[in-house]
């Protein structure tokens, strides 16, 4: 008997039943459209694919070479022990940090790949002049510092 009031629902009633969910779930939906947009707009969801698109040939390659499989294996162990170290705090100005430098990199490759050398002390010297350069210097400094301190074993 169910079957046959199942089938014979109309169209416009399926229609109101889909509205009905809809509406209901309304918030939960636009949650999940906000997350794409980001995912979209940082890159993640166009990686993801790009993944998904070539996942078998990913893992073929993976397993032709157990010294890459083993390498991705200590990688990706790492990365968890990691991410089980950082509160949601660090989480967030990690993602914030890499999104900006990665966009700013972008915009500047050409300036990168057109980078002049610096010939000898006097050109270290004018180098040493721009804000950007003494800026940078000072980040480089600062993560060597975090490195020697990460690497002593103090935290």
């Amino acid at each position: 008997m169910a079957t046959q009031e199942q089938a014979q629902v109309s169209p416009d009633e399926k229609l109101a039943e889909a509205l009905s969910i809809l509406a209901e779930n309304a918030d939960e939906l636009k949650g999940l459209i906000e997350l794409i947009v980001e995912l979209k707009r940082s890159g993640v969801l166009d990686s993801v694919m790009l993944i998904l698109n070539r996942f078998e040939e990913l893992i073929q390659y993976l397993f032709q070479d157990p010294a890459v499989f083993r390498l991705l294996a200590l990688a990706l162990d790492g990365s968890l022990g990691l991410m089980n170290k950082l509160d949601a705090n660090d989480v967030i100005k990690l993602k914030e940090m890499m999104q900006n430098l990665g966009g700013c990199m972008s915009k500047n490759v050409d300036a990168v790949s057109n980078a002049k050398p610096v010939k000898g002390l006097m050109g270290l010297w004018r180098a040493l002049g721009d804000e950007d350069v003494q800026r940078g210097l000072g980040v480089a400094l600062e993560l060597v510092k975090i490195l020697g301190k990460c690497s002593s074993g103090r935290q």
